[in-house]
C-alpha cells in the first residue's frame, strides 16, 4: 500500500442517503469543512459534468449531425497531487496539468440548477467544467492561488 488517504465525497456530492439525512435535519458536511480537511491533505471526490476533459464525445442527432455530448463524472482533488478526471461511465480518465486558472462561465448547466458552470484553464488548454454550487468555494481554493506549486 502506498500510504495514501482515501478519498472522500465533497459536501456538494450528495447521495440519496445523504439528502435523507439533510430531510431530517442531521448536520452534513460544509463547503468550510471540506476546505480545511484539503488543507489538511485528505483528498477530495467533487462530482461533476464535462464535455472536454479527456476528449470529447460526439453523438448522431440524425440527418448525419453530431454533438458534443455532457459526461458525468468525478474530480480527484489532493494538494500534492495533480487533480485527475474519471468519467461514471465509459472508462475516460485525464490528469490535468499545471498552472492551473478557474474562470466562471456565463452559461448556465441545462437541466441542472443546482450546478454552476466554470472555464478551467491548464497547462495542456482549456476545459469546462459544471460543478455542484456547494463545491464552488472549494474548487476556488484548489485551483486558486497555490495551485501552481502541485
Amino acid at each position: 500500500m502506498t500510504g495514501a488517504r482515501a478519498e472522500r465525497r465533497s459536501a456538494g456530492t450528495e447521495t440519496l442517503l445523504d439528502v435523507l439525512l439533510r430531510w431530517t435535519w442531521i448536520r452534513r458536511r460544509t463547503p468550510a469543512r471540506d476546505i480545511a480537511d484539503f488543507d489538511s491533505g485528505q483528498p477530495l471526490r467533487v462530482v461533476g459534468f464535462t464535455q472536454s476533459i479527456g476528449g470529447t464525445v460526439e453523438v448522431p442527432v440524425g440527418k448525419g449531425k453530431q454533438v458534443v455530448r455532457l459526461r458525468r463524472g468525478y474530480l480527484r482533488l489532493a494538494v500534492r497531487e495533480a487533480p485527475a478526471w474519471s468519467d461514471t461511465q465509459g472508462g475516460r480518465s485525464a490528469t490535468l496539468q499545471a498552472p492551473f486558472r478557474l474562470r466562471p462561465a456565463s452559461r448556465k448547466v441545462r437541466l441542472a440548477p443546482k450546478f454552476e458552470r466554470y472555464e478551467l484553464v491548464t497547462g495542456a488548454g482549456t476545459y469546462d467544467l459544471a460543478v455542484p454550487k456547494r463545491d464552488g468555494e472549494l474548487m476556488r481554493h484548489a485551483f486558486g492561488k497555490g495551485a501552481e506549486s502541485r
